[in-house]
């Protein structure tokens, strides 16, 4: 009977059931390799004779709130066939790995719904064993990334630690999947990657990128053929931050009477309440220099709503020009900036991608760095960040 329950409740077979022992809140149960499942390992010959034995335990998956386990007598096999010695293997077991498979199973199928932690206390293993099989299971998954269905990819970085420490990930636009991430944010960091997909990329036809000169002159170097587009986002960042200087240099021309408005100006007007617009516009309306960054921060918006990419062109034309003249040094500078870019501008219109996945995926990443409280291992980090688009839920812990 309990050779039944082995097998059907713990997919144990090959084992012959002896008895059942009890420690504490354990269940133990004792068995021996059965006699047809003698085997040598290599060569899968029955001609072979036991040359010494040992007891080996395996972790079970619980019972109820029991704890399980195998104590196994295993034999030091001698095969007559291929005159070698050998442990005695069995389909339940993985290498040396003191768990088996359904244990190993079980503690993966707890880890698509929690955290290592809480999966490591509930089957009452170390921390560390749970991370070394989810690591195993994720490398056998993205040990290997295709790149040769890429069509386009964003390129964007985000702080790993404190001090300066960044990583760069590189995302399908189309999937939302990490296809690669390296620590460091500098062109030297990037390059070797780049040269990969130049060589297995056969499809790819451009890169969603912010506007860093590192980034920038990389893929210039080594993906010529390739276009580039300034994402949408870290252009209104950009022109946002600016904005933001302006306020400051008005703040100290006029006292605090602008103190408290920063989030009004740095708000697109269509999603400001009643209550703000009508805030927005008495300041906008003392206030000329801000009033006209505010006004062009909201004519570039509408950059991205041109129908094609002449017309996109003479937009920016016009807009870098009249930012150009209105002699504020914040707005002349990115007026300048954006025009000699202009080219990773209009690209957007012949393609018609941004950095929006990637942005969600960042607000994942940083859900992940909060769960674990930091990163260690940066290649089981690594591993993690390209199975985020998998991860569905995960409770707290």
């Amino acid at each position: 009977m309990s050779t039944s329950v082995l097998y059907h409740a713990f997919q144990i077979e090959g084992v012959k059931y002896n008895s059942t022992s009890y420690e504490g809140h354990d269940i133990i149960f004792h068995a021996d390799i059965a006699d047809t499942h003698l085997c040598c390992p290599n060569c899968k010959s029955h001609d072979v004779f036991s040359k010494g034995q040992r007891k080996r335990r395996f972790h079970l998956p619980p019972l109820g709130r029991k704890q399980c386990f195998l104590n196994l007598q295993v034999h030091r096999l001698f095969c007559k066939s291929c005159h070698q010695l050998h442990w005695a293997h069995l389909s339940f077991m993985k290498g040396k790995s003191p768990m088996s498979r359904s244990f190993i199973r079980m503690a993966l199928d707890l880890l698509s719904i929690s955290t290592i932690k809480s999966v490591a206390e509930y089957l009452r293993v170390g921390w560390d064993s749970i991370k070394d099989l989810h690591k195993d299971k994720l490398q056998n998954l993205y040990g290997h990334i295709s790149l040769k269905d890429l069509e386009y990819v964003s390129i964007d970085e985000f702080a790993i630690a404190k001090g300066h420490e960044y990583m760069t990930v590189f995302t399908d636009i189309r999937s939302g999947k990490i296809v690669h991430a390296v620590e460091g944010k500098d062109s030297d960091a990037v390059i070797p990657f780049l040269k990969k997909l130049n060589r297995k990329a056969i499809n790819l036809k451009g890169i969603a990128m912010d506007m860093s000169p590192a980034f920038y002159s990389a893929v210039k170097q080594e993906l010529p053929h390739v276009a580039i587009i300034f994402d949408h986002f870290h252009v209104m960042k950009m022109m946002n931050t600016v904005l933001d200087d302006i306020r400051k240099e008005q703040q100290k021309i006029c006292g605090n009477t602008l103190k408290g408005d920063r989030f009004l100006l740095l708000k697109n007007y269509d999603n400001l309440d009643v209550n703000g617009m009508e805030r927005l516009n008495t300041l906008l309306a003392v206030n000329e220099p801000l009033f006209v960054a505010y006004t062009m921060k909201e004519q570039l918006r509408t950059f991205w709503e041109q129908k094609d990419r002449k017309s996109g062109e003479e937009f920016l034309k016009k807009w870098c020009l009249d930012a150009s003249l209105t002699g504020i040094k914040p707005l002349m500078k990115i007026a300048k900036n954006l025009w000699r870019r202009s080219e990773g501008l209009l690209n957007y219109f012949d393609h018609r991608i941004s950095n929006g996945k990637a942005e969600g995926i960042n607000n994942k990443i940083k859900t992940l760095k909060r769960q674990a409280y930091g990163f260690r291992d940066m290649d089981y980090f690594k591993l993690r960040l390209y199975h985020l688009h998998e991860q569905r839920h995960q409770l707290a812990g």
